[in-house]
């Protein structure tokens, strides 16, 4: 317990109790601490590389979320710009025509490659390994 409050008073010498603990706190020296590197969302999978700009999606309702609020139609063609891992765009595949995914991490290639290989999905989806502002893209509806 701090010293200003060790001692009995009364309510009417709070005011004065409570100055003397704020001027005593803003004398305390600060400590220097390194904070521990939070990884909220877990470790990258796949090793993402620094650099990319990667964040991965992982919370399956906001995935739904995103997919149900996009109101894609089964006839629409829908181009996503990197799908990482693939967690949206196997909801997509679920509700659309097709995906014309565009990724530049071959290593998120390959995962969404390995992810959609032999399910009902695979026809359905077409991957470009590329830079999105370099590659010539192919008709779609939904951006």
């Amino acid at each position: 317990m701090h010293p200003a409050f060790r001692t009995p008073f009364s309510v009417l010498q709070l005011p004065e109790r409570l100055n003397l603990l704020v001027r005593n706190f803003a004398k305390m020296p600060k400590q220097k601490r390194k904070r521990p590197v939070s990884h909220a969302a877990g470790p990258n999978p796949s090793g993402a590389k620094g650099g990319l700009g990667q964040h991965f999606l992982k919370n399956p309702l906001v995935v739904n979320g995103i997919v149900s609020k996009a109101s894609l139609k089964p006839h629409e063609v829908v181009m996503e710009v990197g799908p990482g891992t693939g967690n949206m765009t196997v909801k997509m595949l679920e509700a659309c025509k097709k995906v014309i995914a565009i990724e530049l991490d071959p290593r998120m290639v390959t995962e969404l490659q390995k992810r959609v290989q032999g399910s009902q999905h695979e026809k359905k989806l077409q991957l470009i390994y590329g830079d999105f502002l370099k590659v010539d893209l192919p008709y779609f509806d939904v951006f």
